[in-house]
C-alpha cells in the first residue's frame, strides 16, 4: 500500500526497506510473509455470564434445562425440555450473555434470521426465538448421535475403506444438497465444516450453526471484523482475503471437508492460524493419495476440483457437486474426470494440422504476453498475501492496545482500507487529511472495520464535489470526556455526541460547529428522536410523576439524553435527587443476573434491563425507550406516569474546521442513504439532517432543570 509522498518512511528493521508511518508494526508487508513467530492466541476462557440464566433443572418459561451439550465461539448449546409439548430441544444462547455487545447480539439475531429462511429436512429448524432475563436464546431441534468431527476418524480409518468412503460420500452428498437449498433462498452458510453436520443414531446428517451466515440481500458490518469470518482450513481463498464471497465458498469448505475424510487433516493446517491463512492464500493443496495411498483416486480429483484457488475452475453450484458424488457412488464416471489440457490439445491439433500451423506462427508473440501477465498475477497474488496479513496483524495490536491506558487508537484512511480487505482510493494531486471519531460501545474491531466502507464513500463524495482530495482517518476512544476535550482542542474534526454534550461543548468554546441531526430509525415522520416514558408497576401505588418522591429510579446511562430528559421530567414535577429513595444508573453495577443479587443490573445496552429492573421489583420507576414499552407493559402489567421526546445525536465540527470542509462534509452524509454505513454510528440513524444551534435551544433552556435535580436545589 501506497501513501501520499509527503507521508516520511520508517525502515523495516529486517530487510531495510520503507515502512509508511501510518502502518502501526514496524515490518514492511512483504516481512509479514515470514511472520512465525508470534506466540499463538490465548484461550478466551470460558464465558460464566450466560450459565447464570440458563440453571439445569430450574424451569423458565416453557423449558426446563437437562444439560449443557457444548459451546462455540459464539453461543453455548443445552438440552432442554419443552414442557407444553414434552419434547427434547436443544437450547441456544449468546454465550458471553450479560457480556454480550451490540455486534454479538446482532450475530445472533442474524442466525435466527437466516434459518428462518429455510425448511428443508436437513437443516436443523429453529422453532422458537425469545429471551430470558434480556438474554436471547434460540430453540431447534435436538439431534440426538454425533458430529461428524467426531466420527471422522472412523470413517477415514476404517478396516473397510470403500465402505468407510460410500458412507462419507453419501453424507456430502445429502449435505451439499442441503446447501444447494439454502443457496437457492440467498443464504451463504460461510462456515462448513465437520463440527457443523450432526449425525443421528442413524448416521443422516444435518446441517446446523448459521451464526455468520450471509444473506445475499445484506452485507452487514457486523460479519466484517479482523477476526477471521469462518474456521481458517475450512475457509475459501477469498474469504479468507477478505474478498466478496458467492456460493462457491460453501463449495470449497465441502471440498475441505471431504479432503480431511480422504487424508485424516484439511487441506491446509499451520502452526497459527495465521500461517494456515498464508498457507490458504499462496499454497497449493498435496493430492490426497500422496498423504494416504488409500484414498479412492476419483473423490481425490473431486475433492481437488472443489478446492481450486480459482472460484471459476471449482464446481458452479453445491447440486454439480452433490451430482458428482453420486455418480461416484453409482460406479459412474465423475465430471472431475475430464481429459487434461495437454490431451484435448493433442486431439485438437490432430484432428486441425492446418489451423495449427498458423497458430505456431503466433507462439512467440503468445509467449511473451503470457510471461508479462504471470508475472502481473504473481505480483497481485503477493500483494494480496501482504494485505490479508497485514489486516490479521494490524487487529492483533488494535486489540493491544486498546487493552493499554491509552485513551484511543488512531488509524489512517490507507491502513484502514487494508485491513477491510480494500484498495485505498488513489487522487490526483494534493489531499487535506480530517479525522472523525467515535466513541466505541463492544468490541473495538468491529467499529473499526464496520467504518471503511462509510470512510471510503465520505472520501469518494467530498472529492468529487472539490478539486482538493480530502482523507478521512479514523480515531475510536474508550471515553466520551476524552473524545470531547481532544474534539476542543482540535486533535479531532468531527465527533458525534448527544445534544446535551454538545450543548455543554458549546458553552465551553463557541467555535463549535453543529453539522447533522440523527434521525432515529423509530421515530414518527417529521421528528427526529424517538418517544421516552417513566414507567412503574400498576400495583407500585405511583400514579403520577409527583409521586416519585422516596421511591427508587433507574435511569439509563448516566451521560446519555435518556437519563438527562427523564431528570428535567422530575425537576419540573418539583422533585429532586434528594427526594427519591435510591438512584442508580445502568452500567453502575456489575453485569449479571437481576436474580443473583439486589444491585446487580443486567446488559446496559439492551431495553429489556430496566423493565425486568422494575418487574423484578429491584426499582419502582424506570425510563425506556416507547417503543420497548409498548411491546411489553400488557404482558408485565407496567403503566407509564410520564413521556417526554429524546433528541438524540449529533455530529458537530471542530472551531478550527474550515467552513469549506464543514459543508463538504454536511451535504456528503445529508445525501447518505446507505442503511449498513450508518449502522457504524451510535443510535444507527436512518439518515442525517443538516442542523443548527437553534435545534438545540431546548436542551439548553432545560439544562438547569436537570442541574436542579442533581444539585437538589428546590424550585423558586
Amino acid at each position: 500500500m501506497k501513501t501520499c509522498e509527503a507521508i516520511a518512511a520508517k525502515i523495516c528493521p529486517t530487510c531495510g526497506g520503507e515502512i509508511p508511518r501510518d502502518i502501526s508494526f514496524q515490518q514492511c508487508p512483504r516481512c509479514l510473509l515470514e511472520l512465525c513467530c508470534l506466540p499463538p492466541a490465548a484461550p478466551v476462557p470460558e464465558a460464566e455470564s450466560a450459565s447464570k440464566h440458563f440453571i439445569q433443572g430450574v424451569p423458565f418459561g416453557d423449558y426446563e434445562i437437562l444439560e449443557r451439550l457444548g459451546h462455540g465461539g459464539m453461543g453455548v448449546v443445552y438440552k432442554a425440555r419443552q414442557r407444553s409439548l414434552d419434547r427434547i430441544v436443544a437450547l441456544k444462547s449468546v454465550r458471553m450473555g450479560d457480556l454480550a455487545s451490540p455486534a454479538d447480539l446482532a450475530r445472533f439475531r442474524r442466525e435466527a434470521e437466516a434459518a428462518a429462511k429455510l425448511d428443508h429436512p436437513r437443516i436443523v429448524p429453529i422453532y422458537e426465538v425469545g429471551e430470558h432475563e434480556a438474554n436471547p436464546f434460540l430453540v431447534m431441534r435436538y439431534i440426538p448421535g454425533w458430529s461428524l468431527a467426531e466420527k471422522l476418524p472412523e470413517f477415514t480409518n476404517a478396516s473397510d475403506v470403500r465402505a468407510g468412503q460410500i458412507q462419507s460420500a453419501r453424507i456430502l452428498a445429502t449435505m451439499a444438497r442441503a446447501v444447494h437449498y439454502a443457496h437457492g433462498r440467498g443464504v451463504l452458510h460461510r462456515d462448513l465444516k465437520p463440527s457443523n453436520i450432526l449425525l443421528d443414531r442413524d448416521l443422516e446428517p444435518y446441517l446446523s450453526d448459521f451464526g455468520i451466515a450471509q444473506l445475499a440481500d445484506q452485507e452487514s458490518a457486523l460479519t466484517q471484523t479482523a477476526e477471521l469470518i469462518g474456521t481458517p482450513s475450512y475457509m475459501s481463498p477469498e474469504q479468507a482475503a477478505g474478498k466478496r464471497v458467492d456460493c462457491r465458498a460453501d463449495i470449497y469448505s465441502l471440498g475441505a471437508i471431504l479432503y480431511e475424510i480422504l487424508t485424516g487433516r484439511p487441506p491446509f493446517q499451520g502452526a497459527r492460524p495465521v500461517e494456515t491463512l498464508r498457507q490458504v492464500i499462496h499454497d497449493e493443496p498435496l493430492n490426497p493419495r500422496a498423504i494416504n495411498c488409500r484414498s479412492d483416486p476419483e473423490l481425490s480429483i473431486v475433492a481437488l476440483k472443489c478446492i481450486d484457488k480459482d472460484p471459476a475452475r471449482r464446481y458452479p453450484t453445491a447440486i454439480a457437486f452433490a451430482e458428482d458424488l453420486e455418480r461416484w457412488l453409482r460406479r459412474e464416471p465423475v465430471l472431475a474426470h475430464a481429459p487434461s489440457p495437454a490431451l484435448r490439445a493433442r486431439r485438437w491439433l490432430a484432428r486441425n494440422p492446418l489451423l495449427a500451423l498458423l497458430i505456431a506462427g503466433l507462439v512467440v508473440g503468445i509467449t511473451v504476453t503470457s510471461y508479462l501477465l504471470v508475472r502481473t498475477q504473481e505480483e497481485q497474488r503477493r500483494k494480496s498475501i501482504a494485505l490479508a496479513i497485514l489486516r490479521t496483524e494490524s487487529a492483533r495490536q488494535l486489540q493491544e492496545i486498546w487493552d493499554s491506558p491509552k485513551p484511543f487508537f488512531a488509524i489512517r484512511s490507507e491502513t484502514l482500507a487494508a485491513m477491510a480487505g480494500r484498495e485505498p482510493v488513489r487522487f490526483p494531486g494534493n489531499e487535506t487529511r480530517l479525522t472523525l471519531a467515535f466513541v466505541v460501545q463492544g468490541n473495538p474491531l468491529d467499529r473499526v472495520l464496520g467504518a471503511a466502507s462509510l470512510l471510503q464513500y465520505v472520501e469518494i463524495q467530498m472529492k468529487s464535489a472539490s478539486p482538493t482530495a480530502t482523507r478521512l482517518d479514523l480515531r475510536i476512544y474508550k471515553r466520551q470526556a476524552e473524545a470531547i476535550l481532544d474534539f476542543i482542542a482540535g486533535d479531532v474534526d468531527f465527533l458525534q455526541m448527544n445534544a446535551r454534550e454538545y450543548v455543554e461543548a458549546k458553552a465551553s468554546h463557541i467555535g463549535v460547529k453543529p453539522l447533522l441531526l440523527g434521525i432515529s430509525s423509530t421515530a414518527a415522520d417529521g421528528e427526529t428522536g424517538d418517544t421516552a416514558v417513566l414507567f412503574t408497576r400498576k400495583d407500585s401505588g405511583v400514579e403520577r410523576v409527583a409521586d416519585a418522591r422516596g421511591r427508587s429510579m433507574l435511569f439509563g446511562r448516566e451521560d446519555s439524553t435518556l437519563t438527562y430528559w427523564a431528570k428535567v421530567h422530575l425537576a419540573n414535577a418539583g422533585i429532586t435527587q434528594r427526594d427519591m429513595g435510591k438512584v442508580s444508573y445502568l452500567g453502575d453495577a456489575p453485569r449479571q443476573s437481576l436474580s443473583d443479587s439486589h444491585d446487580a443490573l443486567g446488559n446496559p445496552y439492551s431495553d429489556m434491563t430496566p423493565v425486568d429492573a422494575v418487574v423484578h421489583g429491584r426499582f419502582d420507576i424506570a425510563v425506556v425507550r416507547e417503543v420497548r414499552f409498548r411491546q411489553v407493559a400488557e404482558r408485565h402489567e407496567l403503566v407509564a406516569i410520564g413521556r417526554f421526546r429524546d433528541s438524540g445525536y449529533m455530529i458537530a465540527g471542530q472551531p478550527a474546521l474550515s467552513a469549506t470542509a464543514a459543508e463538504k462534509f454536511r451535504n456528503t452524509l445529508a445525501q447518505l442513504n446507505d442503511r449498513q454505513m450508518l449502522q457504524t454510528f451510535t443510535g444507527f440513524p436512518k439518515q442525517f439532517a443538516p442542523c443548527s444551534d437553534s435545534d438545540f435551544d431546548d436542551v439548553r433552556h432545560n439544562l438547569t432543570a436537570a442541574i436542579r435535580f442533581d444539585s437538589n436545589e428546590t424550585p423558586k
